[in-house]
Order: C-alpha cells, then sequence, then structure tokens
C-alpha cells in the first residue's frame, strides 16, 4: 500500500468513525502511534482540515476525494454481499443488491477494466433457499424490539417439545448456520436462550421494558459451542484415519482443537465443546474414518444410533 493510499485509509476512519484516538487509528492501520501523528501531521500539512476533541475528527469531508475502492477491495465486498447471509433472505438481498449497485457505480476506469479480464474466471453465485415475507416482517418487529429495550411474547415450535408461548427479552438477531436466530432471555427458562426464526410463529410486544444483562456478549455465548447449540462443556477425543484424517488436517474446525498425527497416518484429535449432540451429527458423517475415543455418553450415542441403522438395513 503506498503513503498515499494509507493516508486517504486515516481519512476513510475518520471521516466514518469520527473520535478515534491515536491508539485506535493505529490499531486499525496496523502501524504505530507515532506512525499515526506523522499521517496526522502530513495531512494538516495538506491543509485538511483535522482536529482533536476527545478524539481525532474532520472539520469538513468536502476536501475528500471520493471512495476509490482497489480490485481487491471490491471483490471482497462482492463476494461478503453475495454470501448466503443476504442471498438466502429476501429481506436483505434487496438492500446487499442496492449496496453492490452503489458501489459498482462509483469504481474507477482500471478497476473496470480488470474486472472485464476476470468475467470468465471468477463467479459468485449463491442460489437463494429462503424468501419468506413473514421471516422479514419478524426480522423487522424483533429489530423495533432490541432497539426500543421492549419484551415480546413469541409462539415458538420447538424440534422437541412442539408449540408454546414464550416471554422473551430479544439481545440479538444472529446469520449462524444458514439461518437467522434470535438470542435472548426467556423468562419461562430463566435463563438465555436461542430461537431459530423460522420457527417463531406468532410475536406480540409486551408493556415492559427490560435491561441487557451487562456481562452478556455473544463471543461468550458460543465460546465452546461447536456451532450453535449450548451445554455443559465436555473433553472430546476422536481419531481419525483415511479420508477422515486428511480432511480434518486440512483446516481448522473448532477453536479449541488441538491434533496429533501418529506415524500410521492417522490423527487423534481432541476439542472441549459445548455439549455433544452437535458433534454426535458430525462425527456420525465420517462414516468408519472415525472412532470417539471418549467421553463415554458419546461413544454410547453414537453406538445407539449404529444398532438402531444397522435394524432398518438388516
Amino acid at each position: 500500500m503506498s503513503k498515499y493510499d494509507r493516508l486517504l485509509h486515516v481519512l476513510n476512519l475518520l471521516r466514518g468513525r469520527p473520535g478515534m484516538s491515536a491508539s485506535q487509528l493505529a490499531r486499525e492501520c496496523e502501524v504505530s502511534e507515532r506512525t499515526i501523528y506523522r499521517y496526522i501531521t502530513a495531512l494538516s500539512s495538506a491543509k485538511i482540515p483535522i482536529y482533536f476533541d476527545k478524539g481525532y475528527r474532520l472539520l469538513s469531508d468536502a476536501y475528500l476525494p471520493p471512495l476509490n475502492l482497489t480490485l481487491d477491495e471490491y471483490l471482497i465486498l462482492k463476494t461478503a454481499l453475495s454470501s448466503s447471509v443476504f442471498a438466502n433472505q429476501s429481506f436483505l438481498r434487496k438492500q446487499a443488491k442496492s449496496v453492490l449497485a452503489k458501489i459498482e457505480a462509483n469504481l474507477s476506469a482500471s478497476v473496470r477494466k480488470d474486472l472485464d479480464k476476470l468475467k470468465d474466471i471468477t463467479s459468485v453465485n449463491i442460489k437463494s433457499t429462503s424468501g419468506s415475507s413473514k421471516l422479514s416482517l419478524l426480522f423487522k418487529l424483533i429489530e423495533q424490539s432490541i432497539l426500543s429495550q421492549k419484551s415480546i411474547k413469541i409462539t415458538y415450535e420447538s424440534l422437541q417439545s412442539g408449540e408454546s408461548l414464550r416471554q422473551v427479552d430479544p439481545y440479538s438477531l444472529i446469520f449462524r448456520h444458514h439461518s437467522w436466530y434470535l438470542i435472548g432471555f426467556c423468562h419461562s427458562r430463566k435463563k438465555i436462550r436461542l430461537f431459530r426464526l423460522n420457527r417463531i410463529k406468532k410475536i406480540t410486544f409486551v408493556d415492559s421494558s427490560f435491561q441487557r444483562k451487562k456481562d452478556f456478549s455473544l463471543s461468550d455465548f458460543f465460546k465452546d459451542s461447536w456451532d450453535l447449540y449450548q451445554g455443559e462443556p465436555v473433553r472430546v477425543k476422536i481419531k481419525f484415519r483415511g479420508i477422515g484424517a486428511k480432511v480434518i488436517e486440512s483446516g481448522q474446525h473448532h477453536s479449541s482443537e488441538k491434533m496429533t498425527k501418529l506415524k500410521d497416518g492417522s490423527l487423534i484429535y481432541e476439542i472441549k465443546v459445548a455439549g455433544i449432540d452437535e458433534i454426535y451429527r458430525w462425527v456420525m458423517g465420517f462414516g468408519e474414518d472415525a472412532k470417539v475415543l471418549a467421553p463415554k455418553e458419546l461413544k454410547q450415542k453414537i453406538k445407539s444410533s449404529i444398532e438402531k441403522m444397522s435394524r432398518f438395513y438388516g
């Protein structure tokens, strides 16, 4: 990145997030604070009105050049806006397309020229799997209740316990594993729970406000989850062989994982995960290439499933 690009990056940060400190700018730009002070001096010398008031700010952005994305930056944005988070949800897909159109309208001539060369080389084409207008309405109602900190009542259909009425203090909306989920404090269970949006049958506002728990954070909530589920942390140990070992070795699957390669090419895989339900399904997908060594309850769950399946197939 040239010096001009680095200075422009600082300007864009200040335009988008006025009040940033030198240390915050340094972290964003991945340089030292001393370098940030040099950048601020250089920009001020170029008569760009930067001032300090509880952080660095721009007096006016009239002097700033228009957004000028590089080819790589545009491709990253296009990939993100074409991802399943937007492509599979009709109520977000329209906004994502609008944002992408505005970005493309401001691309430089050189970037457009490079894109023409890549037309038949790179492609992002994710099919839509959900287009529910009801989901769009639920999303907007829950957003409104989060912002106003108002409790809601939902008629929810659980796969295990069926349909029930719950009062929930909504904390967050999160897209995870191909679907949108509501995270909130469930009054009937007296704990923070996860609700899949397309299983919410009805939603009504409750005339009572709530205060979000101060110690709640999404990262802590999903800390030990394999994907979504919650539960008591369990130490899991699995031996993979053949293709299974190669798949495991090819990338990271969980933040706590530890791999030990054995002389025969097999692999010992160890993790700490919340509950065994999700990892049970994952292990079953490897068939004979995976053998659970611990814990006993996971071994027994897989053994029981295999016995039932053997009866199906004789």
